[in-house]
């Protein structure tokens, strides 16, 4: 069973790791990144506590927070089936100078942006993503299709060009 100790050694060797993948999945807002690290290491702690005894590493950790990112998705998708649209406002505040792609990726809706993510920087099959994400695989195929072209239309605005 992990010790107090080396849960704390654990989460100060791989929060940032862990905090870098989550600033990508929430599209840099600082305070859903900040959530994400906390529910990621909240796991851990109630896993502990319940006799987990198996070894983490930042993999898990990673799995983790990308587990609760798509639950926070299927929480607000359902939300948005249920109540009439209303005014979003995103934070903006961010992790230093993205880049132009990564920013163009931020500006993405949350499904997109995970959809793109677990696709291109988890390197999961469409198959995985669609069971990631609660969806059919021709309608992750879809979202996908969507995701690059919007992202496309971002990068390409931000940057004058057409």
């Amino acid at each position: 069973m992990l010790t107090d100790a080396e849960v704390l050694e654990f989460y100060d060797r791989a929060s940032g790791e862990v905090y870098r993948y989550a600033s990508r999945l929430v599209g840099g807002n600082r305070s859903r990144a900040d959530d994400l690290v906390q529910e990621t290491f909240l796991t851990l702690v109630r896993q502990v506590r319940s006799g987990r005894d198996e070894p983490v590493d930042v993999g898990w950790a990673i799995t983790t927070c990308r587990s609760r990112f798509l639950d926070q998705i299927r929480r607000s998708e359902r939300a948005e089936r249920t109540q009439p649209r209303a005014f979003e406002r995103r934070d903006t505040g961010e992790l230093g100078a993205p880049s132009p792609a990564t920013e163009a990726l931020f500006r993405l809706g949350d499904a997109q942006r995970a959809a793109l993510v677990l696709r291109y920087i988890d390197d999961m099959t469409v198959a995985e993503v669609a069971a990631a994400l609660g969806r059919s695989v021709h309608a992750t195929e879809s979202l996908l299709v969507r995701a690059r072209e919007a992202l496309r239309t971002e990068y390409t605005g931000m940057n004058g060009a057409e």
